[in-house]
């Protein structure tokens, strides 16, 4: 009910600059988790490092995030949730001008924890506060535009930050993003007024979370999809490539394709996840991610048939998103904030889980194997969508049955 009145309270115009302010939270996190993707030359050759130690700083960020993100909510108790989401954007600014005044490797990778501990605040955050500014019918689409910042950051902030970071150095790149995340600081600070304080998050809390099943199987589904991501993500250029005998040109289109087909993904599952339902969308994601993936293991490798399969895989995955999202805070309203950290820790965990694997396998079996794990962790996926359906049903019934 409070929600509610606080919504009806400001002017819709209001909720929608709030929601595509939060939208540029979400860019200025992804983009600066993944500029270093883009980087990796001129850092190593700069730190005196090899390239490997440079992506290091990758898995660094995501296990950074991955423990932070849901103890920040305990740790933020009661505070307002916009607060913590500027002190976030505020942390990230810092972390990304000591990543460029960090004198050697170790000073990049203390750098990476500060700014993997800002982000850890932004992401989890900005997805309930945009949830709170629109009444339930109007999540799915809401999250949707909330996400679409990290979408965006894939699509435009990694090849950005790539071509500026050649022109300008990559020191220069990362005081850049760090006027981006002050400059989206004082937008959120304008534009966001839900400043109500949250509701208390305890230790205890985590036990709430994991023993409702629903909620339990569906943070382990986020595991498995992400690991489907990244396992090929990860290598997604040598690997169309080498698969389908793309030169770099259509390299290039072909991760623009693919991106753009991520936003145009993501924008339609948060509109399927308002008119279907979140577990319907969520079922036709997966399973159009496992029928890509397995196009992608099985085509012949012409380069146009490598481009289209790659942009119905990046249509399909990143349509989880905003349903998942939603449906994280149908099945746990009251815990929603806490549920949506772990969440976020959960696909960070997935990143580098799928990482890993993929690139194993590129070792161990070659490049045409990393569909055939993205297959395997997108089978995981559906089997704890199955096993979260039934546990919501089954709650459903025993509080049907309960005496009132």
């Amino acid at each position: 009910m409070a929600r509610s009145m606080a919504s009806a309270a400001t002017p819709p115009g209001h909720h929608s600059l709030g929601l595509w302010s939060l939208s540029l939270a979400y860019f200025t996190m992804g983009t600066s988790s993944i500029a270093v993707v883009g980087l990796v030359l001129p850092m190593a050759t700069d730190l005196g490092v090899s390239q490997p130690d440079v992506a290091v700083l990758i898995t660094v960020f995501a296990i950074t995030f991955a423990l932070a993100a849901p103890l920040l909510q305990v740790a933020a108790g009661r505070l307002p949730r916009r607060t913590l989401l500027l002190g976030g954007l505020a942390t990230m600014a810092a972390g990304c001008v000591l990543s460029a005044l960090a004198p050697s490797y170790g000073g990049v990778v203390a750098a990476r924890v500060l700014l993997a501990l800002g982000a850890a605040a932004v992401g989890p955050v900005a997805s309930g506060l945009g949830a709170g500014m629109v009444p339930p019918e109007r999540q799915g689409q809401a999250l949707a535009v909330v996400f679409g910042g990290m979408t965006l950051a894939s699509v435009l902030g990694l090849p950005l930050t790539a071509w500026l970071g050649a022109l300008w150095g990559w020191r220069t790149m990362f005081n850049a993003l760090a006027v981006l995340a002050v400059v989206v600081t004082l937008l959120v600070a304008v534009l966001v007024t839900d400043r109500r304080a949250a509701p208390g998050t305890t230790l205890a809390s985590f036990g709430q979370v994991f023993r409702q099943r629903a909620a339990a199987w569906a943070v382990a589904m986020s595991v498995c999809h992400m690991s489907a991501q990244f396992a090929l993500f990860a290598l997604v250029a040598p690997y169309l490539q080498q698969r389908y005998g793309l030169p770099p040109a259509q390299l290039s289109l072909a991760l623009l394709v693919g991106g753009l087909s991520g936003v145009a993904g993501n924008l339609l599952a948060g509109r399927l996840g308002d008119r279907l339902g979140a577990a319907r969308s969520l079922q036709w994601s997966v399973l159009g991610m496992g029928c890509a993936s397995g196009a992608l293991l099985l085509l012949p490798g012409l380069p146009w048939l490598g481009i289209a399969a790659y942009a119905a895989w990046s249509l399909a995955g990143m349509g989880f998103y905003a349903p998942q999202q939603k449906r994280l805070i149908g099945l746990a309203p009251d815990l929603r904030n806490l549920l949506l950290a772990i969440n976020a820790s959960a696909l960070y965990v997935g990143m580098s889980l799928g990482a890993a694997a993929g690139s194993q396998a590129w070792l161990d079996l070659g490049p045409w194997s990393l569909p055939a794990v993205a297959l395997g962790f997108v089978g995981c996926s559906l089997g704890a969508l199955v096993l979260s359906r039934r546990a919501e049903r089954a709650d459903l019934v025993a509080r049907m049955g309960a005496p009132a």
